[in-house]
This record gives structure tokens, sequence and C-alpha cells, in this order.
């Protein structure tokens, strides 16, 4: 993931509606997670959270505010791959958040056994991650995150899903302009296809919808 990613995505990511469509996102996802069963206690010893494919400092920034305001002495992991990426995330931690328990690392999801220990994590969350890995990747992504998440952990995302022909033309558009302009390459994945995964790897999960079309609400628990 090179610089154009970070200087041309940034200016979504660096836009004041982003960080309240994040708020909106985090709010919403833990409501999925009750919907599932599980009532989110953040204020328990020893809480923990990744936040996964960062994007930029503002990302960071708006979910560590988030966090520490439902318990101040979580343990929150955040990584990412790009380099411009880190080093700004690290320097915002540096500035305002140095009180804090957080770690910065600059690392591949498939890495994350490195840095967590098995069965460590209470909450993972993401957004638009998923569409980066293609179906063998993702397998593994999801089996390193049920293999990091406590009993009853969860995962709140947000991602593209394949669903008949408006979709297949909405996906050829996303991924051939991620391809061009952010350098990035992603994959196109259905329902089912997240499905068959989820209850292969021992997920409980929901599904929600987003302000678009095409972009749905993921709310997993690990069985």
């Amino acid at each position: 993931m090179g610089k154009n990613y970070y200087k041309r995505f940034g200016v979504v990511l660096r836009n004041p509606l982003f960080s309240v469509y994040l708020r909106w996102a985090y709010e919403q996802g833990l409501r999925d997670v009750e919907s599932l069963g599980i009532q989110p206690n953040f204020n328990k010893m020893g809480f923990s959270c990744l936040l996964s494919g960062c994007g930029n400092e503002q990302t960071a920034d708006t979910f560590i505010q988030f966090m520490i305001q439902r318990n101040k002495n979580a343990k929150i992991y955040i990584i990412d791959l790009g380099d411009e990426q880190i080093q700004a995330i690290q320097k915002l931690v540096a500035l305002k958040y140095n009180d804090f328990s957080i770690e910065v690392h600059k690392l591949t999801a498939l890495d994350l056994a490195r840095i967590i220990n098995p069965k460590s994590l209470d909450w993972i969350e993401t957004d638009g991650f998923m569409e980066y890995f293609d179906h063998q990747s993702l397998k593994k992504l999801l089996q390193i995150w049920h293999l990091l998440l406590k009993k009853d952990g969860f995962i709140t995302t947000r991602d593209c899903v394949s669903e008949g022909k408006l979709t297949q033309v909405a996906d050829f558009f996303r991924i051939n302009t991620a391809n061009l302009w952010l350098g990035v390459k992603l994959f196109a994945h259905t329902k089912q296809d997240f499905e068959n995964l989820f209850h292969t790897i021992g997920f409980k999960h929901f599904f929600g919808n987003t302000w678009l079309y095409t972009y749905r609400r993921f709310a997993l628990i690990k069985l």
C-alpha cells in the first residue's frame, strides 16, 4: 500500500463526516452484537481491543476516543501497513494519548499472532477491510481473528457484499477504481461466501445495512 493511498484516500478519511459515520458505525455495531445475545462489557478488567487496518490518524483518534470514554484502562492495539499512516498514528498517540495503553504496529493482519496472544481480545473493529483479501486469505484472516478473541469476543465491521447484477456492476467500478486511483487490489465476496466462512470457522453472525446499498454491516461473535 503506497503513498498514493494515504494521500488520495486520506481526503475521504479526513472529512469530518467520516468521523460522524464511524461513531454511528461503532454504536450500531455494538447494538448488532447485542442482537446476537452478547452484552458488551467495556468495564471489565483487562478489556482489550484491536483496530485493524486503521487508514489514518483521524480514524485512530475517533476509535481511541470512543474506547477510552468507556474504559480508560483498556488495552488498545492499532495496526496498518502504510509507513505514513503508522508514523502519523504514532505521533498522535505520543501527543494525545501517552498515558493510555495503546500499541501501534506496522503489520499485516495475517501476522497478528506475533503481537497478540490467543484468546486475549474482547473486540475487533475494522472498516472495509475484508475486501482486501481473496477467498483463501480471508479464511485465514477470520481463523486468526477467531483464535485471538476471548470466549464471547466479538467483531464489528462493514464491507461490500456482492448480491445480484447491480452489485456486480458496482464491484467492477470499485475494484478498478481502487486499482487505478489508489494502487490497491480489492476482491468481491458474495453474501453466501461470507456466511459459509463464518459458519465453517465458528462465528455466529449478523448482517445489517449501511447508508450505501452495497455496503453491509457485520457483527460476529465467537462460538
